[in-house]
């Protein structure tokens, strides 16, 4: 029987998510809002993320023009962080970045910068890709405006919204059939070629997450469940997704980078405790429960996910936080057990989201600070919740040799 409590909550989730992107187009349309944005066209926060090299991570700038004629810009890539004070000049509608000597950040000393208008800036940085290690579809893109109010609703509504729809999708049988089948397949035909996302590792990112939520599906409605096999799917679905992780830490080459590739290795020789256990619960929800997998566990790979993320891709380690505790808030709170579940359902929601909504997800994300002071205390944590992890593992086989042992004795 349907709850009409329960539905009353999902529409008031929606409207609230709707009133805040009418609210970021408001004030992007607002005339009085442009008049004054035509008066000082770039005053004010610019940012654009980017893809890296492969193995290199993601690159983000952000730039923020003042009326005394000084840009401050951060370039965030490849493990480091630059922020500079350059000088900036208006002729028209095309904007000069002008070079600093002994300046580390040179990408726009040569740029061509033009207003298209109050939101949205062409650039294009008239130099090979490679040379700042980014890919060449990436020399030339548009510097999105950048509202902090919105920035911060929009990754504070993430967490909201993925745990909403992780329990309708418990919930509701027939919801994420609609959602990761049928909603998947009309937008992998009419929105997503068209959004401008060419990096393969994307692309497979999707479609991976998006087939394991429909294989979880199988798994809770069907006898798949039963099967060792199936249950051995859900353990290579969730190791190879760390280590695709690691491999691209490693690649980074930086000791914070080592420190939590060591740490996902770890993740991986754990992960796997308990999985014959993986099977669709007797309840009216038919969860996917993976009765053995611990609490250590689980708070062990989000701090290493999250070092991962703000690491290689600091642009997107606020929204990644929000996908990765919408995992985990249930798992712990609502229905213990569930976390795989829930992780696949809330990263595919997210990656379908970004697909679909690609620019305003770039224009709204809440850029971390980030430098040595940060990404080493958290890579080391990564790391020591990882041993622990270890060390529990081995306590396990400990007692499960010793309870053998005891009952083999007893018997005799």
């Amino acid at each position: 029987m349907i709850n009409i409590n329960v539905i009353k909550k999902w529409l008031t989730a929606i409207l609230c998510l709707c009133c805040a992107v009418s609210f970021n187009v408001w004030a992007q349309d607002d005339p009085a809002n442009t008049l004054a944005q035509k008066e000082l066209p770039t005053i004010g926060m610019y940012q654009i993320i980017l893809e890296g090299m492969p193995g290199k991570g993601g690159l983000s700038y952000h730039l923020e023009f003042e009326t005394n004629g000084e840009v401050l810009i951060e370039k965030k890539f490849n493990g480091q962080d630059e922020h500079e004070i350059h000088q900036w000049s208006l002729n028209g509608q095309a904007i000069t970045i002008h070079p600093l000597e002994g300046s580390a950040i040179r990408d726009f000393d040569i740029a061509s910068l033009t207003i298209i208008d109050a939101e949205n800036i062409q650039v294009n940085l008239n130099v090979p890709g490679d040379s700042l290690l980014i890919l060449e579809k990436d020399v030339e893109f548009k510097l999105l405006r950048w509202h902090s109010f919105i920035a911060k609703l929009h990754i504070i509504l993430t967490l909201f919204v993925l745990i909403l729809l992780n329990e309708l999708f418990r919930r509701f049988k027939w919801s994420g059939f609609v959602f990761f089948v049928g909603l998947s397949i009309v937008l992998s035909i009419f929105v997503w070629p068209y959004q401008g996302v060419v990096y393969w590792f994307k692309w497979a990112k999707v479609y991976s997450v998006v087939l394991a939520c429909v294989f979880f599906l199988l798994m809770r409605f069907t006898k798949v469940h039963e099967y060792n096999a199936a249950k051995m799917f859900c353990v290579f679905f969730l190791a190879g997704n760390i280590a695709e992780a690691v491999g691209q830490d490693f690649s980074m080459g930086f000791t914070p980078n080592i420190l939590n590739g060591l740490a996902g290795v770890l993740s991986i020789l754990t992960c796997y405790y308990g999985w014959k256990g993986i099977k669709a619960d007797n309840s009216a929800q038919k969860d996917m429960i993976w009765p053995q997998m611990t609490t250590l566990w689980i708070i062990a790979y989000d701090v290493w996910n999250f070092t991962y993320v703000y690491l290689n891709f600091p642009a997107s380690a606020s929204a990644q936080l929000m996908v990765i505790i919408a995992a985990t808030i249930p798992a712990l709170f609502i229905k213990k057990g569930t976390w795989l579940q829930a992780r696949a359902y809330t990263l595919a929601i997210w990656f379908m989201f970004y697909f679909t909504f690609t620019q305003f997800y770039e224009r709204n994300l809440w850029i971390f600070p980030r430098d040595e002071s940060l990404t080493y205390p958290i890579a080391v944590l990564s790391l020591v919740l990882n041993v622990m992890c270890v060390i529990q593992l081995v306590r396990f086989y400990q007692v499960k040799k010793a309870n053998k042992a005891n009952a083999q004795a007893a018997i005799t």
